[in-house]
């Protein structure tokens, strides 16, 4: 007989009133797909991706206590000639929470590779890392939903008889394992865009190191044209000096001044101009 309940709570209650002796709490705390079974009882644990959101079963002889989000009722409709086969209450019972469960993990593997196409363009490494542990949580739990599936078709489970829906249990089988091919592809992937975050990072430090370039090699230029006329300057400060050698040749100094800081404002330009075009190149590279 099947038992559905809401909330975990209310399924604890009706378990200890079936006189079933189970902690329940400890196999709640766990953030693996869970299955256990022995002759008298089995139980299953799905956590689900949402809020709060799970699926716990304790399946007996007789009766099935189950928790789960939806209306599993409507589902078993559909297999309502396999119902009446024996141990087929508690056999489709437990198909179906396997199949709404690789339906929960499917749909949140599908959100993760619409994050990684956006990261992409712009991989930022925080949100890489931050996607990269989601699928790591979330290839570890089809795995664990991958396991029971083999577990329930080669181990003699009182309570599940595989030949009542053994085309759509080997369906079943397939996809979990597809999904599970999936997220372990998409973890190279991660590998991958790692790689063009620290790439990007590098480039964005080139950039700002010749930005850096640029601007010393300015004030290296303004410092050189500053200091020619100062030297030049200082020197006719120095009375002895200019009363003896540069007061006849005042000219010649002006023109020497001129001249120099001409040749100086000549020479940084070019070489600025030669440090914009190099750092023109290493862009167009790196593109």
């Amino acid at each position: 007989m099947l038992h559905q309940f809401e909330n975990v709570e209310e399924m604890k209650n009706a378990l200890v009133s079936a006189k079933i002796e189970r902690d329940v709490d400890s196999v709640l705390k766990l953030d693996l797909p869970f299955f256990d079974y022995d002759d008298r009882l089995s139980i299953i644990y799905f956590p689900l991706y949402g809020d709060n959101a799970k699926i716990l079963a304790a399946i007996t002889k007789k009766d099935t206590f189950i928790c789960i989000p939806s209306n599993i009722n409507n589902s078993l409709k559909k297999y309502r000639n396999l119902l009446k086969k024996k141990g087929g209450e508690s056999t489709l019972i437990t198909f179906l929470m396997l199949k709404a469960t690789l339906k929960n993990y499917s749909e949140q593997f599908l959100k993760i590779r619409d994050i990684m196409d956006g990261l992409e363009t712009r991989p930022v490494i925080d949100k890489i890392e931050e996607v990269g542990l989601a699928l790591r949580r979330l290839t570890d739990k089809i795995e664990g939903l991958v396991e029971i599936i083999i577990v329930l078709k080669q181990k003699d489970v009182k309570q599940f008889d595989i030949k009542i829906i053994n085309f759509d249990y080997e369906i079943l089988s397939t996809e979990a394992r597809y999904w599970l091919e999936r997220c372990r592809s998409h973890i190279y992937r991660i590998a991958s865009l790692r790689t063009r975050s620290e790439m990007q990072s590098n480039k964005e430090l080139n950039d700002t190191m010749g930005r850096l370039t640029v601007i010393i090699t300015i004030l290296t230029i303004v410092s050189i044209v500053v200091a020619i006329p100062g030297t030049i300057g200082a020197i006719f400060g120095i009375p002895a000096l200019s009363e003896v050698y540069f007061r006849s040749h005042t000219n010649l100094l002006v023109a020497v001044l001129v001249i120099a800081t001409s040749l100086s404002i000549i020479l940084g330009f070019a070489y600025w101009k030669s440090l914009g075009l190099k750092y023109k190149n290493n862009n167009s590279k790196n593109l």
